[in-house]
Protein backbone atom coordinates (compact mmCIF):
# COMPACT_ATOMS: atom_id res chain seq x y z
CA UNK A 1 0.00 0.00 0.00
CA UNK A 2 1.34 3.38 -1.03
CA UNK A 3 1.27 6.57 1.00
CA UNK A 4 -0.91 8.20 -1.64
CA UNK A 5 -3.60 5.50 -1.86
CA UNK A 6 -5.92 7.43 0.47
CA UNK A 7 -6.15 10.16 -2.18
CA UNK A 8 -8.15 7.80 -4.40
CA UNK A 9 -11.17 8.41 -2.18
CA UNK A 10 -11.30 12.03 -3.35
CA UNK A 11 -11.60 11.13 -7.05
CA UNK A 12 -15.42 10.92 -7.21
CA UNK A 13 -15.64 14.52 -6.02
CA UNK A 14 -13.40 15.95 -8.75
CA UNK A 15 -14.67 17.34 -12.04
CA UNK A 16 -14.27 15.02 -15.04
CA UNK A 17 -11.05 15.33 -17.00
CA UNK A 18 -11.51 17.46 -20.11
CA UNK A 19 -9.22 15.13 -22.04
CA UNK A 20 -11.52 12.18 -21.37
CA UNK A 21 -14.38 14.27 -22.73
CA UNK A 22 -12.61 14.83 -26.05
CA UNK A 23 -11.15 11.32 -26.22
CA UNK A 24 -7.59 11.84 -24.98
CA UNK A 25 -6.19 8.34 -24.70
CA UNK A 26 -4.34 8.72 -21.42
CA UNK A 27 -6.96 10.70 -19.52
CA UNK A 28 -9.34 7.75 -19.35
CA UNK A 29 -6.74 5.29 -18.10
CA UNK A 30 -5.77 7.19 -14.94
CA UNK A 31 -6.17 5.55 -11.56
CA UNK A 32 -8.07 7.43 -8.88
CA UNK A 33 -4.86 8.44 -7.12
CA UNK A 34 -3.32 9.70 -10.37
CA UNK A 35 -6.43 11.69 -11.08
CA UNK A 36 -6.36 13.42 -7.69
CA UNK A 37 -2.62 14.16 -7.91
CA UNK A 38 -2.95 15.51 -11.45
CA UNK A 39 -5.87 17.70 -10.32
CA UNK A 40 -3.84 19.28 -7.53
CA UNK A 41 -0.77 19.70 -9.74
CA UNK A 42 -2.92 21.25 -12.49
CA UNK A 43 -4.43 23.61 -9.91
CA UNK A 44 -0.95 24.59 -8.73
CA UNK A 45 0.10 25.17 -12.31
CA UNK A 46 -2.93 27.43 -12.81
CA UNK A 47 -2.13 29.47 -9.72
CA UNK A 48 1.34 30.13 -11.09
CA UNK A 49 0.67 30.33 -14.83
CA UNK A 50 -2.77 32.04 -14.90
CA UNK A 51 -1.48 35.46 -13.80
CA UNK A 52 1.63 35.06 -15.94
CA UNK A 53 -0.48 34.41 -19.03
CA UNK A 54 -2.69 37.38 -18.15
CA UNK A 55 0.32 39.65 -17.74
CA UNK A 56 1.85 38.57 -21.06
CA UNK A 57 -1.39 39.24 -22.96
CA UNK A 58 -2.46 42.27 -20.83
CA UNK A 59 -5.76 40.66 -19.83
CA UNK A 60 -8.27 42.06 -17.36
CA UNK A 61 -9.35 40.43 -14.09
CA UNK A 62 -12.16 38.30 -15.58
CA UNK A 63 -9.94 37.03 -18.38
CA UNK A 64 -7.22 36.27 -15.81
CA UNK A 65 -9.61 33.99 -13.96
CA UNK A 66 -10.59 32.31 -17.22
CA UNK A 67 -6.93 31.82 -18.14
CA UNK A 68 -6.30 30.23 -14.73
CA UNK A 69 -9.23 27.85 -15.09
CA UNK A 70 -8.21 26.83 -18.61
CA UNK A 71 -4.64 26.31 -17.45
CA UNK A 72 -5.86 24.09 -14.61
CA UNK A 73 -8.02 21.99 -16.95
CA UNK A 74 -5.35 21.53 -19.59
CA UNK A 75 -2.63 21.07 -16.96
CA UNK A 76 -4.63 18.30 -15.28
CA UNK A 77 -4.82 16.39 -18.55
CA UNK A 78 -1.19 16.93 -19.48
CA UNK A 79 0.03 15.81 -16.07
CA UNK A 80 -2.37 12.85 -16.14
CA UNK A 81 -1.02 11.84 -19.54
CA UNK A 82 2.55 12.07 -18.28
CA UNK A 83 1.63 9.89 -15.30
CA UNK A 84 0.04 7.29 -17.58
CA UNK A 85 3.12 7.28 -19.81
CA UNK A 86 5.39 6.93 -16.78
CA UNK A 87 3.33 3.95 -15.59
CA UNK A 88 3.50 2.40 -19.06
CA UNK A 89 7.26 3.04 -19.19
CA UNK A 90 7.71 1.34 -15.83
CA UNK A 91 6.11 -1.88 -17.10
CA UNK A 92 7.77 -2.03 -20.55
CA UNK A 93 10.42 0.67 -21.13
CA UNK A 94 11.69 -0.29 -24.58
CA UNK A 95 8.23 -0.96 -25.99
CA UNK A 96 7.04 2.40 -24.66
CA UNK A 97 9.93 4.30 -26.24
CA UNK A 98 9.39 2.52 -29.58
CA UNK A 99 5.65 3.21 -29.50
CA UNK A 100 6.04 6.91 -28.66
CA UNK A 101 8.90 7.36 -31.13
CA UNK A 102 6.73 5.88 -33.88
CA UNK A 103 3.73 8.02 -32.93
CA UNK A 104 5.83 11.19 -32.80
CA UNK A 105 7.26 10.66 -36.26
CA UNK A 106 3.87 9.66 -37.79
CA UNK A 107 4.80 6.09 -38.49
CA UNK A 108 2.30 4.48 -36.15
CA UNK A 109 3.25 2.08 -33.40
CA UNK A 110 6.44 0.13 -34.17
Amino acid sequence: MSKLDWLGGLAPYLPPAFGALIGLRNAGSQTSTQRVVSFFLGFGLAVYMGPAIAEIFSLGPKATIAAGILTAVVGMDVIGGLMAVAQQFRSAPIATVKEWWGLWWNRGAS
